[in-house]
Parts: structure tokens; C-alpha cells; sequence
């Protein structure tokens, strides 16, 4: 079993990848931890790319804690268009997510959220962790 679990290193996120370890061990599966720089943010590009290796860094660790093996991926996009594209490369079962419940600045111009793009599109299971 694949598992992508995406995040950007806040509560919510941090949840859902807590959650992940649990479910990857439960299901004895494959867990890629996902943490992507969007394209908005080309102004702090820099600073983003390291705030993803030192997420995904921490995320490693606390793998290690609780006996759980990850890969972890840093990509460049739009959130919700680069975690389909993996699922899709990677072939995976399950997509997890956080979400705080709230939309984000775009999301409530647009009417939808990443958790909310990704759950209509993907074409496996999606748990969104609150």
C-alpha cells in the first residue's frame, strides 16, 4: 500500500502526519511524506525550501521514534495539482491530509480548499485529519 501524506509543517499538518504513521503501520505500507513550495511564494523561495527540509527533517526523525521507514518528497507547485500528480506517479491507495477547517485567502475567493480539490479528484482514498 502507497501512502501520501502532504504538509507544511502547521498544527493541522502535523496531525495528519501523526496520523500517517499510524496508518502506514497498520496497513504495513509505503509512506511518502510530501512538502511543496508554491509557486505564490517565489518571493521567499529560499526560506520556503528550507522550511520543507527542516519539516521534513523533523518528520524523518519522528519516523525513526516510532518505527515507521518514509521517503520524503520536496517539490515545486500548486499544492493540490502536485499531490494528485504523485499519487498518480507513485500509484497510491491513500492520500492524507490536514486541514483546519478554514479556507485559505485563494480557497474562499475560488470555493474550494486543497483538502476539498483533492478529495473530488483523486482517484484513492483520501482521509482528511482535523
Amino acid at each position: 500500500m502507497n501512502i501520501i501524506v502532504g504538509t507544511d509543517g502547521k498544527p493541522h499538518s502535523e496531525k495528519a502526519v501523526e496520523f500517517s504513521f499510524a496508518y502506514a503501520k497498520a496497513f504495513r505500507g509505503t509512506l511518502y511524506i510530501m512538502y511543496i513550495v508554491s509557486p505564490k511564494a517565489q518571493e521567499d523561495k529560499d526560506k520556503n525550501i528550507k522550511n520543507g527540509m527542516r519539516v521534513l527533517g523533523r518528520a524523518k526523525i519522528r519516523a525513526s521514534e516510532v518505527g515507521v521507514d518514509i521517503a520524503t518528497l520536496l517539490e515545486a507547485g500548486e499544492p493540490q495539482d502536485t499531490i494528485l500528480l504523485a499519487a498518480e506517479k507513485l500509484d497510491a491507495d491513500c492520500i492524507i491530509l490536514g486541514s483546519s477547517g478554514e479556507k485559505s485567502g485563494l480557497a474562499k475567493i475560488m470555493g474550494t480548499s486543497v483538502s476539498e480539490t483533492i478529495f473530488k479528484n483523486a482517484n484513492c482514498t483520501v482521509v482528511v485529519v482535523r
